[in-house]
């Protein structure tokens, strides 16, 4: 196990001079360094390595901020990437490895107006510019229902990222009922006025252990119920005391067991050693259940998905299964009823549509605000390649796969969902 991220949430001025934002987080910037410091020392006596620090914001866009609407809209969508690239060079400085920022609270708005449209339509532009920034758009809650506008422009931009390079849709996702400091990117984000921290979790290995120790699965459940509280009070106790040594809110541990590209770091793996024939064979999602029912849910600290996570591109054995068709794009969206996260870093077909992109979220979304839990989708056109074909990627973080197969729908009519102009959908 290692901790995958420790996140710390900040609120920015988005939009003030640089170097009035400079100096308004210059010595915060300095404690987090010094916190991260100690936090890592603190770790290391107990064999548990950090693998990278990073930092979330308030979502970019409020209608508090009366900054955006004081210059016309182009001058204001230039000032936003020249800060975005700014803040990147500042955190870098300072050893912070990623930088969040949802782009707007699309679930709490009725109506896209001008200047949000234009602002989701730069959001490939503020990547492809930017090495280190990730960034959300939440598009649903069970609250509010799903923002069907915001959900199109989502498609759009999943879209448009493809191009050229797919890679780029790695630093995007489109997010329901994502609540504020879930560590994990892209869908982390801030909204208290004093810093915070939470925890991500690489722990796949650690399930994978318990599970080979454990002798029927009524074991397995329990073994890893105490793995995960024993994880919980030593990790709680490093956190709440570094947290008082340095003035910030400790707010608590994701407990999604996050996979490695390896196979004894793989979710996959764990899944098939419960007594699954292989990842995406009937008996999956029975498994899948299994390890999100072993996670503590009684604890004031376990936050954000705290559920199975699905990352095809960053687990080998699902990479190798998927590359061997043993499950295809519907299987996931059937395990996002049990998991945690959703559909994550999916190779898709480079000739995929706006609108059946728009269909796939919305099918997650509906998923999510039926079932009240967080849900995301970081899915990867791949241009030039179509299901089935083989994909390598020159990234730590991935294996090889093939592009995934799912049902292909035909252009549709004015009547169709896609292309009528209603703004929202709240179940009744």
């Amino acid at each position: 196990m290692r901790i995958r991220a420790i996140t710390i949430g900040q609120m920015i001025p988005f939009l003030l001079k640089n170097e009035t934002i400079l100096s308004f987080l210059e010595e915060k910037l300095r404690n987090f360094s010094a916190f991260y410091d100690e936090f890592s020392e603190m770790l290391n006596e107990i064999n548990i390595e950090i693998d990278t620090k990073r930092i979330c914001s308030q979502p970019l866009f409020s209608y508090d901020n009366k900054l955006f609407y004081e210059k016309n809209l182009k001058e204001t969508l230039i000032d936003i990437n020249d800060q975005l690239i700014f803040l990147q060079e500042v955190f870098n400085d300072y050893g912070i490895n990623y930088f969040a920022c949802a782009m707007m609270r699309a679930d709490q708005i009725q109506e896209l107006g001008i200047f949000e449209k234009l602002l989701l339509n730069q959001v490939p532009h503020f990547i492809q510019n930017t090495r280190n920034f990730f960034t959300s758009l939440s598009v649903a809650s069970t609250e509010k229902g799903i923002n069907l506008a915001a959900l199109k422009s989502g498609a759009k931009i999943i879209l448009n990222l493809s191009k050229p390079d797919p890679f780029n849709n790695l630093q995007f996702c489109v997010s329901a009922n994502v609540r504020p400091n879930t560590p994990f990117f892209p869908a982390a984000y801030h909204l208290s006025e004093k810093p915070a921290f939470s925890l991500a979790l690489e722990m796949a290995d650690e399930v994978i252990n318990v599970i080979e120790k454990s002798s029927s699965l009524k074991d397995a459940q329990l073994n890893l119920l105490k793995k995960f509280n024993e994880i919980y009070n030593t990790l709680t106790k490093i956190s709440e005391k570094v947290a008082r040594n340095f003035d910030l809110e400790f707010k608590g541990i994701d407990f999604s067991p996050a996979p490695y590209p390896q196979v004894d770091k793989s979710i996959g793996t764990a899944i098939e050693k419960l007594g699954i024939d292989y990842f995406g064979a009937n008996g999956t999602l029975t498994a899948i259940a299994l390890i999100k029912n072993s996670i503590p849910v009684d604890k004031e600290k376990v936050i954000g998905f705290s559920g199975f996570m699905q990352p095809v591109l960053e687990d080998f054995i699902l990479s190798k299964r998927l590359s061997e068709n043993k499950f295809d794009l519907d299987s996931l969206i059937l395990f996002s009823t049990m998991c945690g996260a959703g559909l994550d870093v999916v190779p898709l077909p480079g000739d995929i549509t706006e609108r059946e992109l728009f269909y796939i979220l919305l099918d997650i979304c509906t998923i999510s605000i039926i079932l009240n839990k967080p849900l995301t989708c970081r899915l990867m056109p791949i241009p030039g390649k179509k299901s089935g074909d083989d994909i390598k990627f020159d990234f730590e973080y991935f294996a090889p796969s093939k592009i995934i197969d799912f049902r292909r729908i035909k252009d549709g009519s004015k009547k169709d969902l896609f292309n009528r102009n209603e703004k929202n959908l709240k179940f009744l």
